[in-house]
């Protein structure tokens, strides 16, 4: 057997020691449901910096689910549009890590191995990448297609 571990004066003792194991994994465990929720629920607006009247909505992996082209810039043609699309992306991109590890540290608090993880991973799914072309395909060296936020 091994030694070294705690020891406990009786039965009393040991069973204080597993509640206080279990009440601290429940808490974490409501901490994760509630850092899922927020995360699920969170959505990010870009707009190019040059003013065009594009916006695009993005949620927590990245995925467009809102965009706005307005008329001015329609009217300037396909490669307009697609100038402006790109530039709003990036920009929305741009906001998600520091998005991200605020939601963790709420959740987690600052100094967590789980925020910094997080944190970690944001940067390199979407700093890196902002200003690439998501239409292209282009992944950061290590991203696999479908990889969630805690991957």
């Amino acid at each position: 057997m091994r030694s070294g571990g705690p020891t406990f004066r009786g039965a009393d003792e040991a069973l204080d020691a597993v509640d206080a194991i279990v009440a601290g994994a429940a808490a974490e465990a409501r901490r994760a449901e509630q850092y899922a929720a927020a995360v699920d629920g969170l959505r990010v607006h870009g707009r190019p910096s040059d003013g065009s009247d594009v916006t695009v909505t993005l949620d927590h992996a990245g995925g467009l689910v809102h965009l706005a082209v307005g008329e001015r810039v329609a009217a300037q043609g396909g490669a307009a549009v697609a100038r402006a699309v790109l530039a709003a992306n990036a920009t929305a991109r741009r906001r998600l890590p520091a998005l991200l590890g605020g939601l963790a540290r709420e959740a987690f608090g600052a100094d967590s191995a789980t925020t910094a993880h997080v944190v970690q991973h944001a940067e390199r799914m979407f700093a890196a990448r902002a200003g690439a072309s998501d239409a292209a395909g282009e992944r950061p060296a290590g991203a696999s297609v479908g990889a969630g936020v805690l991957r």
